[in-house]
């Protein structure tokens, strides 16, 4: 019996140490996991050649959690140095995590996220999938961390906290976002 308890004890350790920080751990909930997801696989694996960050190499490596149809920008209209942009939405039902991808005509650079959860719980997600994610830089409006999943390329990871000014009306609104860089050359 004692053993029974303490091995209960030493599983619900880590939610204790969340729970002091007022905090409610998210990171198991299909919106985060999903999210935790598409940041690993937008990573790409390390045996892809030069190609491996092209639109349709990121679109196919995502695709099945992302909603949205990526595909090459049209370079007709505007300048060759303009950055191309495509929005899109984690495909779960009740979710709110929007998705929107950067890059040039060749290639995908960056990543970016909205969602409704804590940063924290994103961090988390990922651990629990697997990548290595180490504290890179914090900065008054962002933080950074070097995200490595197993077998797959290393990206910057930029979170983010924004809230409206306090006393706001009708109440004060935050917005967590992150933002995945490819490149870290």
């Amino acid at each position: 019996m004692r053993a029974l308890l303490i091995a209960v004890a030493i599983a619900l350790l880590p939610r204790c140490a969340h729970a002091q920080d007022g905090r409610i751990d998210r990171s198991d909930t299909p919106d985060v996991r999903a999210t935790a997801d598409v940041v690993v696989q937008a990573l790409a694996p390390n045996d892809l050649g030069d190609w491996r960050y092209r639109w349709d190499a990121v679109s196919i490596r995502v695709s099945r959690f992302v909603h949205w149809h990526i595909y090459a920008p049209d370079q007709r209209d505007r300048a060759s140095d303009a950055i191309a942009r495509r929005n899109g939405w984690l495909d779960l039902e009740n979710a709110n995590v929007d998705v929107s991808v950067f890059g040039t005509d060749d290639a995908v650079t960056v990543l970016s996220f909205e969602y409704p959860f804590t940063n924290l719980d994103l961090l988390d997600a990922l651990r629990d999938a697997g990548a290595e994610v180490s504290f890179q830089a914090d900065y008054e409006t962002y933080s950074q961390y070097v995200v490595t999943p197993p077998g797959r390329a290393t990206g910057l990871l930029t979170t983010t906290r924004t809230c409206t000014p306090d006393g706001m009306r009708p109440a004060q609104r935050c917005q967590n976002g992150a933002e995945l860089k490819f490149a870290l050359e």
